[in-house]
């Protein structure tokens, strides 16, 4: 796993000719959804943007950024600006059929879901869900890594502009994070990584 990480970078530049097996991918989306979140609501979704046409429209969107177009795959974390109680009652029942626990035995623990939600304004609640979406990204990114497949974490783009193209009412473009396999032709991959060193990033007390 250290290798992988290590070999891993934000590809600029990805060879359009390639594409991820099916399998893989499904395996990338598995660990996005295997990521730990706050009570287990998993607040956020994905959309998985396999149009073209829709692809070149993200695109424009994206300050003509390439890897939108040409990676492999293409998939945009949303966050509801709401969770609805219709939400964490629906989460309760997957607990029920998954645990087989009595639904009594889980009342408290939703009334405590629901009181520390109730405290947060709309634009806190946006904020405290993008925080579980970037959990979710932070396990595909490694997933990708250890199957030897490149990606690409994008926030620079136009949310207004993709939450128009994907038709979204309801939920909020958050974030973008693309697949596929690094170009010849993109140089950076060659650049050395520049991260702090264990004893600048950890102090132990």
């Amino acid at each position: 796993m250290k290798n992988a990480l290590a070999w891993r970078y934000a590809t600029q530049k990805y060879d359009p000719t390639k594409k991820i097996s099916a399998d893989d991918m499904t395996e990338i989306l598995e660990a996005i959804n295997s990521a730990p979140t706050s009570y287990g609501l998993q607040p956020f979704k994905l959309i998985h943007v396999k149009s073209p046409e829709l692809r070149d429209q993200l695109r424009a969107a994206s300050y003509d950024q390439s890897p939108v177009t040409d990676a492999s795959d293409l998939v945009v974390f949303t966050v509801n600006r709401n969770i609805e109680n219709q939400h964490i009652d629906s989460y309760m029942q997957r607990i029920v059929e998954v645990r087989d626990v009595e639904r009594e035995r889980l009342n408290r623990f939703q009334e405590n879901i629901v009181g520390v939600l109730s405290t947060l304004n709309s634009a806190e609640l946006v904020a405290w869900n993008a925080k579980q979406a970037y959990i979710g990204l932070g396990f595909g990114l490694v997933m990708a890594a250890h199957l030897g497949i490149d990606s690409t974490p994008m926030e620079g783009f136009n949310k207004e502009r993709y939450d128009e193209i994907l038709g979204l009412t309801d939920d909020h473009s958050i974030l973008v994070l693309t697949f596929g396999y690094r170009s010849d032709e993109d140089h950076t991959q060659h650049h050395k990584k520049v991260r702090k060193t264990l004893d600048q990033l950890v102090t132990i007390k």
